[in-house]
Order: C-alpha cells, then sequence, then structure tokens
C-alpha cells in the first residue's frame, strides 16, 4: 500500500470518494472520527476506519460542526437520497493545520452528482537552527585496562582549566565538550553494525554493488542486484528458522527471558496495530481496551459466520 512508503515526518493528505459512511456512533476513534458522520456505517466505512487507525490518520470532515445541507457530499438522481462519502483526510500529527472543511453546494461541477469539498489549511514553517552534534564514542573500549588509563590521563590533562571558570554554566560548558572530545579521540567513533543474520559473502556482494553504482557500471550493477537480493533471501530465511528452533528450545525449557529476547530479534522492533472489531451484537469496537478484551474472549461461532458478520 502507498501509504506504507510514505516517510513518518511528511505530510499525508488523503482526498476523494471513499464511497464509506459510518454514524457519530463510531466516535471510540477517538482523535480520527468526530461527532458529525450522519450516516449509518457500511462496509467500506468499516475499511476505511481500520485504514486510517492503521496509520493514525484524521477524517477532517467530521470535526467541523456545520448544517446537515453543509455536510453531504453526494445526492442522488432521485433528489432524496444524500450521503457524506468524499473525505478530507490528513495524519494527525498535522491535524492542526486543517483550519475548515465544509461542502459548498453552489460550485458549478458539470452533471456530477458530488459536491465540492473545500478544507483551508494554515501551514507555519521556522526555520532549523544547525547544532552541532556530538559523535557517539565506542565506550566498548573502557573495558581495555590501557585504554581506560589512557582516557583518564587524557580527561586530566584537560580539566585543568576549569579553576579560571567561575559561573556553573561555563564550567557544565567545558565539562561536556572536554569529556567529548577526550572520548573522541581516544575511543574514536562507535561503529553501528550491519544486519547481524547477513553474511560475509552477502556484506562482500552488497559492497561491490555500492562501488559499481559509485562508478556507474550499470551493468555490473544491475547484475549484482539481483544476486545481492537472493543472497538476502537465503540468509534471513535460514536466520527465521535459526530462531524459530531457538524459540522452541527455549519454550520447552520455560527460559522466558531467552524466549523474549528470540522473540524481539524477529520482529525487529515493529510494534504491531490493532484494528477495530465487531462485538457479537455488531457494534464497532475501536477503543484499545474494548479490542484487547473482545479478543480474549473465545469464538462462540465459526471463523465464517464471523466474517459474515463483520461483511453485514
Amino acid at each position: 500500500m502507498a501509504c506504507n512508503s510514505i516517510p513518518p515526518h511528511d505530510i499525508t493528505v488523503l482526498l476523494g470518494d471513499f464511497n464509506a459512511t459510518f454514524h457519530d456512533d463510531v466516535g471510540l476513534l477517538r482523535g480520527t472520527v468526530g461527532p458529525v458522520s450522519p450516516d449509518p456505517l457500511n462496509d467500506n466505512g468499516l475499511r476505511l476506519l481500520e485504514l486510517c487507525r492503521s496509520h493514525d490518520l484524521y477524517i477532517a470532515n467530521t470535526y467541523f460542526q456545520r448544517k446537515t445541507i453543509h455536510q453531504y457530499t453526494w445526492y442522488s438522481n432521485d433528489g432524496r437520497t444524500k450521503k457524506m462519502i468524499d473525505y478530507v483526510i490528513i495524519s494527525k500529527r498535522w491535524r492542526s493545520l486543517v483550519k475548515i472543511c465544509r461542502t459548498y453546494r453552489s460550485a458549478e461541477l458539470g452533471n456530477a452528482d458530488h459536491r465540492l469539498v473545500c478544507a483551508n489549511f494554515r501551514l507555519r514553517l521556522h526555520a532549523q537552527q544547525s547544532k552541532r552534534k556530538l559523535v557517539a564514542a565506542d565506550i566498548g573500549k573502557l573495558k581495555e585496562p590501557d585504554t581506560r588509563q589512557k582516557y583518564s590521563i587524557e580527561i586530566l590533562n584537560r580539566f585543568e582549566a576549569l579553576g579560571s571558570l567561575n559561573s556553573s554554566e561555563d564550567l557544565w560548558k567545558h565539562f561536556k565538550l572536554q569529556t567529548s572530545e577526550a572520548a573522541q579521540l581516544v575511543l574514536g567513533k562507535r561503529s553501528y553494525p550491519k544486519k547481524s543474520w547477513l553474511t560475509n559473502e552477502t556484506l562482500q556482494v552488497i559492497e561491490q554493488r555500492r562501488k559499481a553504482r559509485l562508478l556507474g557500471d550499470m551493468t555490473t550493477y544491475r547484475r549484482l542486484n539481483g544476486v545481492r537480493n537472493r543472497l538476502i533471501h537465503r540468509d534471513r530465511t535460514q536466520f527465521v528458522a535459526r530462531k524459530a528452533d531457538e524459540i522452541e528450545l527455549a519454550a520447552k525449557k520455560k527460559d522466558l527471558e531467552s524466549l523474549f529476547k528470540h522473540l524481539r530479534d524477529l520482529t525487529e522492533n515493529k510494534s504491531p496495530t490493532l484494528g477495530p472489531v465487531l462485538s457479537r451484537d455488531g457494534a464497532l469496537l475501536s477503543d484499545e481496551g474494548s479490542c484487547l478484551e473482545w479478543w480474549k474472549k473465545p469464538l462462540l461461532f465459526a471463523p465464517q459466520q464471523y466474517w459474515s458478520v463483520c461483511a453485514s
């Protein structure tokens, strides 16, 4: 899905006809759906709500109280049926940008049965001051006695000038700067390792591919690109199989510490999302507490019956 490829710091705006409706009783999605949603929930509405919850999106139409005639965005040819199915959706992080969102019935759009939906955005950009970024030192080298002694001597030599400073602010700035410079000089810069499950063979191919790209040798680059993808897939498959065996062994030994450690290695710090579900009486459960309680209870009917309830 295109939403998954958008960087988190970018402003995501979705506009269009989603053919989705939902009533104000689904306001359980706090920060996503507001009180202005005059139509009953349909199948597309359930999908849209799950999309918004999964990607932290905010439906602007539902948060601005207007007359009923300024809420509907589609009118049927029979002259009676009208619904709100066109939406302006934006990231929750940037929802304060939306100052107004409403439907303009008087706008001429030819023979279209939709009405014009407009939203006003106000974006204020601030210049970001550049700050000197401190380089992380390799503090693991302090375990070596020789390196630890050398670092202590370097620190002592640099702190001889502390006696000439009077204010606490100057003392702190001097201490921070001299400690960082001494660490970079003696310990060096900390290196961040590659994926632990990549083999040396794969790393060599990745490096060859990078050099080919820098030299402009696109023929070699494309050939190594396929080799790289196959090797990464092989290493990843072997890593997952190895971790599965370790998880199974830890579960048999009831070693919870090792069990959760191997599980964290597999998930790679990815936090799962919790989508809305339908209760047994057909009500939409969207808040995290209600969803967790629903999943704790066993299903009293077959899975195909559950999906038929969701579709209805």
